[in-house]
């Protein structure tokens, strides 16, 4: 197995500082729906996604309590030594894999390989954990009855989810952003997997599985493209009935595609980063610090110096390329839906998104933090079902 250590830069303040400013970055970032403990944490502790039916709260404190590999937050080096979060969540994973053959066993499995690869920073111990993630995924769902593959197609990799008894079943290209890869998505897809499509979850480039190339001015849309076209070779869907949904970091390749892929039915911006912090750098100090260094990597910047970001993501953001003028870019129906107190992806990005569809609507689900709980699902999986 290969050893890679990163460490991450603290401030030269004192501890409880640091912790401070850690805890009110979080804070800034998702609301007040956030752990009591997360001030110890660099990584976001994100107990409601990891928990399962088997895999439980305890399960994973237990597992956060052979964490401290720093003297200041306890996760704030990556590597494959005792101690560290990718260590620790691996080896949890390995133990319990020797003994897993039932779907929740399996389940549970992938989801600890999942989060000892999070937030994938690119090191080959977080990789062959994702890998193994995504084995065991498939595996799962396998012995649950689903039709699951995982599919490598000209260098982009992707988890293809076939509805039971639907021939040629309309299909649903599904991105996460920065820090959430291809397993994540089996929750909220499943309403739209059970009403009859296709899904095709794959990561964002630079993230993830998509980790060959960065996203790079003038090919934001690669993976979309390339899944795209995947489709197409398929025999056993509709590939003239393709959806999209992207998630945060994802946003401008996300909006980038749809514009310029019109057959395209349906088209979800869930909390979609298209400008703000890409135009306006200096608010990125009072994000969490493991935000910033997997929005960097994705886009292939220095992550040790945030005032450089901006050299390369003002170019990316949709106003500044010339979207944001209030005329439509497209006519495919657009679901812009988010909370409405986004540090990252504001109210007014979210209406100015909404205004590249001649066919759009805006939903504000909750208050404060990035990204929508609540009914959210629900209203996107009926959003795309209406206009497919």
């Amino acid at each position: 197995m290969n050893k890679f250590i990163f460490t991450i830069a603290l401030s030269i303040a004192p501890l409880t500082t640091v912790m401070a400013n850690n805890l009110e970055a979080h804070k800034e970032f998702r609301g007040a729906a956030i752990e009591v403990d997360q001030e110890n944490w660099y990584r976001e502790l994100r107990f409601d996604s990891w928990i399962t039916s088997t895999l439980t709260r305890k399960d994973i404190q237990a597992v956060l309590a052979r964490i401290n590999d720093g003297e200041g937050l306890r996760d704030d080096t990556h590597g494959d030594f005792k101690g560290s979060w990718t260590y620790e969540f691996y080896h949890e994973a390995k133990k319990r894999a020797l003994t897993a053959t039932s779907y929740e066993a399996l389940r549970d499995v992938s989801m600890l390989f999942m989060i000892a690869s999070y937030p994938n920073l690119q090191s080959d111990f977080e990789i062959e954990s994702l890998k193994l993630s995504v084995d065991y995924y498939v595996r799962a769902q396998t012995t649950n009855g689903d039709d699951v593959k995982h599919i490598t197609y000209k260098g982009i990799e992707g988890l293809l989810h076939m509805p039971k008894g639907v021939v040629n079943p309309p299909v649903v290209l599904w991105t996460g952003g920065v820090d959430k890869t291809l397993v994540e998505h089996r929750e909220a897809l499943q309403g739209v997997l059970q009403s009859g499509s296709a899904v095709l979850t794959f990561d964002m480039m630079g993230g993830g599985l998509n980790l060959g190339t960065a996203t790079i001015l003038g090919a934001e849309t690669v993976a979309h493209d390339t899944m795209l076209e995947y489709i197409k070779t398929l025999d056993n869907v509709d590939s003239s009935n393709v959806s999209v949904l992207g998630s945060s970091g994802v946003g401008v390749a996300l909006m980038e595609f749809a514009v310029k892929t019109p057959a395209l039915k349906s088209v979800v911006a869930r909390c979609a980063v298209v400008d703000g912090v890409l135009t306006k750098p200096f608010l990125l100090p009072k994000l969490p610090k493991m935000t910033t260094d997997s929005f960097g990597l994705r886009h292939g910047l220095n992550i040790n110096d945030l005032s450089s970001y901006g050299a390369k993501t003002i170019a990316l953001s949709l106003k500044t390329k010339g979207y944001f003028n209030g005329e439509p870019s497209m006519n495919t129906p657009l679901l812009v839906i988010n909370t409405s107190g986004d540090v990252v992806a504001s109210p007014e990005d979210m209406r100015a998104t909404a205004k590249m569809s001649s066919h759009s609507k805006v939903v504000f689900v909750g208050e404060s933090g990035h990204c929508p709980g609540g009914n959210s699902d629900e209203i996107i999986t009926q959003f795309i079902i209406d206009n497919q």
